[in-house]
């Protein structure tokens, strides 16, 4: 099990949590939720400034210097931090950040004052990545898999770590000028961009094309190919329908305009589309995309009920356990009581599983959404502390950090009705 702790990151004051396969966090805003988010996926994301590195700079090259590849390592760590975070010039000196991969590989950056300037990010790796950099500086790795491979066995990272983040509509809105602009952008434009946020819209960039056809004739075409199995295209399909429930039509890239068709004859233009469908298209189709392409990942999603009527976010919930169900990790921030109570009613199925009809069971909820509370945590952000909410006796989130607000409200309208009564 992977661990995190931040001390005085952004308004995270404390933070010390255990990732397991489904977290979940949820607060007010400004609690820290993002800057959680971004720190997970900061450090989840060194597999692959690693192998990048390695790629890029020969082993065999002699005239690298000595421990090049661990040198070459804490200089982009470094870049990609001020990327993800921006300037330290801000941050509280004592800021500190550790990440443990497991008990002996751990990365740990904090704010020093050096010739440099002062908050110079100083970075700290365990004496196991340190061996294990020394030992890569003498092989010769010209397989890219197999480089992949030894690195993310290391890291104990076998998932591609996936972020979506919130304020999507915004990309979507633009999303058929999107690759002029980024490619007319200069690289210190580029820079100019979160890490997180450059990495989504590299990404929709590069899978885009793959939605010419509609997810149905996406998903036979792979069957007719002998590339999925009956049941993963029956699988694939139920996802397909849940998209075309949620979305209320289906999305399609045609000469890269995209469109959502919602008839056999009639579609529109995806910048014209309601600012919820803007908001969870590209939710959808990149977890449709690396399920149906069968590469796991670990996805972290941002706010997906953004925009979207109570209905759809319960059916969002539904999706998103379905795909952690089949072989992927996510990690979700919601403000949503719906999101967060269907979360809880598939936690609760699961809980009941063997004590009640199974069969009966599926019927209300389907047995590949139960979320398995062993494998899931939730946290509360508030005040700069970051606070488990998980009830350990009812293997579920609390009640109180649920809808917190309904309850005020009703305590209003109570107050109301008794001074009415008194009146």
């Amino acid at each position: 099990m992977q661990n995190i702790l931040i001390h005085n990151l952004g308004p995270v004051n404390d933070c010390n949590i255990d990732i397991k396969n489904f977290t979940v966090l949820t607060g007010t805003q400004a609690s820290g939720k993002s800057t959680l988010s971004k720190s997970i996926f900061f450090f989840k994301s060194i597999t692959e400034i690693l192998y990048k590195l390695i790629l890029k700079n020969s082993p065999a090259d002699n005239s690298l210097e000595t421990a090049w590849l661990k040198n070459m390592l804490i200089r982009e760590i470094r870049t990609t931090f001020l990327d993800t975070f921006g300037s330290t010039w801000c941050m509280a000196p004592d800021m500190r950040l550790k990440f443990n991969y497991d008990d002996a590989r751990h990365i740990e950056i904090t704010l020093r004052d050096a010739p440099e300037g002062p908050n110079y990010i100083w970075v700290i790796l365990s004496a196991e990545i340190i061996r294990f950099l020394s030992e890569l500086e003498k092989q010769r790795m010209d397989d890219p898999t197999e480089l992949s491979k030894v690195l993310r066995n290391f890291f104990g990272d076998s998932e591609e770590v996936v972020y979506i983040p919130a304020g999507r509509s915004l990309i979507t809105l633009l999303s058929s000028q999107l690759g002029y602009i980024y490619s007319t952008m200069d690289d210190e434009a580029k820079r100019s961009l979160d890490n997180c946020t450059k990495n989504y819209l590299e990404r929709i960039l590069r899978i885009k094309s793959f939605f010419s056809e509609s997810y149905t004739k996406l998903i036979w075409e792979k069957y007719t190919a002998g590339r999925i199995t009956a049941e993963k295209k029956k699988f694939l399909n139920e996802l397909a329908e849940m998209i075309q429930l949620i979305l209320k039509g289906e999305y399609v890239s045609v000469n890269s305009e995209e469109r959502l068709n919602i008839a056999s004859d009639k579609y529109v233009k995806l910048n014209y589309a309601s600012s919820g469908q803007q908001e969870i298209v590209w939710i959808l189709n990149v977890l449709f995309y690396y399920v149906i392409n069968d590469q796991k990942a670990f996805f972290i999603v941002e706010e997906p009920e953004a925009h979207l009527y109570p209905d759809a976010q319960k059916a969002v919930a539904q999706f998103l356990a379905r795909i952690a169900n089949s072989g992927n990790s996510m990690l979700i921030t919601t403000h949503s009581p719906y999101i967060l109570a269907e979360f809880n009613n598939l936690l609760y199925a699961d809980k009941m599983k063997g004590t009640l009809d199974n069969a009966a069971l599926s019927g209300i909820i389907r047995k590949d959404e139960w979320l398995d509370f062993d494998k899931f945590s939730a946290y509360f952000l508030s005040e700069g502390n970051v606070n488990d909410c998980c009830d350990t006796e009812f293997r579920s989130i609390k009640n109180e950090v649920i809808d917190d607000a309904s309850a005020d409200i009703n305590f209003e309208f109570d107050n109301i009705v008794a001074l009415q009564d008194e009146d």
